[in-house]
């Protein structure tokens, strides 16, 4: 291409994150990420055994990191996994196990 001098620039549409709860415990799921220059945090809120929850990020978004808790006391909270990725994308997880000895795995969605 004649005269390409231009940047090509990485454009991110909007993507999901789910977490399925397979475990003996009640977790919650916190996606924090970057948008418009701002930074946003969504919480699932807690929730149960054998449910699933899913937060959407929107396009454009940056530096997403997500992280899975399991509720050990009462508003106690104790990390499951926690990874990131520089552009969002849909990706999907199952926990299990017990509160001090949870485990992981990333599904296809």
């Amino acid at each position: 291409m004649e005269g390409s001098n231009k940047k090509r620039r990485l454009v991110c549409g909007d993507s999901s994150i789910r977490v399925e709860n397979r475990g003996g415990y009640v977790m919650r799921l916190l996606v924090t990420y970057e948008s418009e220059g701002q930074s946003k945090v969504q919480n699932t809120g807690t929730y149960p055994v054998f449910q699933s929850r899913t937060i959407t990020i929107p396009e454009g978004s940056r530096s997403v990191e997500i992280e899975a808790q399991a509720d050990v006391f009462v508003n106690s909270f104790r990390t499951i996994f926690k990874t990131s990725n520089q552009c969002p994308q849909t990706r999907c997880f199952v926990v299990w196990g017990t509160t001090f000895n949870s485990a992981w795995s990333e599904q296809c969605c």
